[in-house]
């Protein structure tokens, strides 16, 4: 009995130790963060002081690692702890616009998108922004109690201006755009310049912006999402799709911007991969 104690006090010990050299690296982060690109933080509260509210809910809530929660905290663990190898990249460069993508679809890029916001947005002056991307499947809007209009659709056809779109939400520091309703071909609202001109306006106000997309394969919209973006980080689910996809996927990337591949585990007891 007595060696089962030890046993226990030694891993709760390695753990507190974890989580302390973790807060160590995102304190050290935030400080070399201050030294990137600023943002024009008066501008911003301006802009953005009287924007519709939304609150984070619906069917996909019990997911988000909104609170600390037993269930969820290996995962909230997993997430902080890819939050801080991003900032880590973002360390002394100007990459601020990250897109999330995967090969296939069910591969949880999705949910990784918005829990990673909502790590960022935990920290003291991070002001982050979401983006559902996919306007196809719009997951990441429906995990809004919203309906979703205008979005980025919407802003991308010139109906309206950025600051109409994006939402403000329950959490604080956390900025979504919905998809918004498409009335034209998704892909074609990316080939002009409107979508680079956004994210550009989008860096002076956010220090992150997070572009949940469709997957690579097999449609056109990532390749034109990511021509304006800074990163890419690519999603993968064990024993989800075949080594062959894979290999195909990684070849259409552009290795100059890909910052790193999160495996999310299919058993949820696999801690050390579970995002």
């Amino acid at each position: 009995m007595s060696k089962f104690f030890n046993e226990t006090r030694q891993a709760r010990q390695w753990a507190q130790q974890k989580l302390v050299n973790q807060d160590l690296d995102v304190r050290q982060m935030l400080e070399s963060l201050k030294q990137g690109p600023a943002i024009d933080a008066p501008l911003a509260e301006t802009r953005f002081a009287h924007c519709r509210q939304v609150a984070l809910g619906n069917g996909n809530a019990a997911r988000l690692v909104l609170r600390e929660n037993d269930s969820l905290n290996a995962a909230l663990e997993a997430y902080r702890g890819l939050r801080t190898k991003l900032m880590r990249a973002q360390s002394g460069s100007r990459l601020r616009s990250i897109v999330i993508t995967s090969s296939l679809l069910g591969e949880g890029k999705t949910l990784t998108t918005m829990n990673l916001g909502l790590c960022y947005a935990q920290l003291p002056q991070q002001r982050v922004l979401v983006i559902d991307g996919d306007m196809r499947t719009r997951g990441l809007t429906s995990m809004l109690d919203h309906p979703g209009s205008p979005g980025l659709a919407e802003i991308l056809s010139g109906d309206v201006a950025p600051d109409e779109a994006i939402v403000a939400t329950n959490q604080k520091n956390l900025f979504i755009l919905p998809a918004g309703t498409v009335s034209s071909p998704s892909p074609e609202l990316f080939t002009g310049t409107r979508w680079k001109e956004f994210l550009g306006h989008c860096g002076e106000m956010f220090k992150v912006i997070l572009i949940d997309t469709l997957p690579i394969l097999p449609l056109a919209d990532f390749e034109l999402i990511s021509a304006a973006c800074d990163g890419i980080v690519m999603v993968v689910r064990a024993h989800h799709g075949q080594r062959e996809t894979l290999r195909k996927t990684a070849s259409t990337l552009d290795t100059k911007k890909l910052i790193g591949v999160v495996f999310n585990a299919t058993d949820l007891n696999v801690k050390d991969d579970d995002v």
